[in-house]
């Protein structure tokens, strides 16, 4: 979303405007993945998960973005992404899978973590 600053700041609109919370982007074919949080969205903090497909993957670098939540990947992988409905607090977790099935990334996010602090 850095690349098309007028069309993010149409998106954080349409989202705002929607009246819903909580919202998670699930975005992709940038060759990379990683885990985004943008505290200017709405007024709700806005997560992006980028994952690529098994197919291609950015050149190993360290592409500009200063709303990343830990590491980027640069590899070929996949995303998945888990919402345990059971757990006390609901959890969301984003994962980034290699080639072998192996752990690139892992957060877990609980639903609250989706909502500014004080809300519900």
């Amino acid at each position: 979303m850095g690349q098309f600053p007028r069309a993010r700041e149409r998106l954080f609109r349409v989202i705002d405007a929607s009246g819903v919370s909580g919202a998670v982007l699930l975005s992709g074919d940038r060759h990379i993945s990683e885990l985004s949080r943008h505290d200017e969205a709405a007024g709700d903090p806005l997560y992006e998960f980028t994952s690529s497909g098994l197919t291609h993957h950015a050149p190993v670098h360290e592409a500009a973005n200063r709303h990343r939540v830990g590491p980027l990947v640069a590899a070929l992988n996949y995303g998945l992404v888990t919402i345990d409905w059971a757990a006390d607090p609901v959890t969301l977790r984003f994962e980034v899978r290699g080639t072998d099935n192996e752990t690139l990334l892992d957060p877990t996010l609980s639903l609250s973590a989706l909502r500014p602090s004080g809300g519900s």
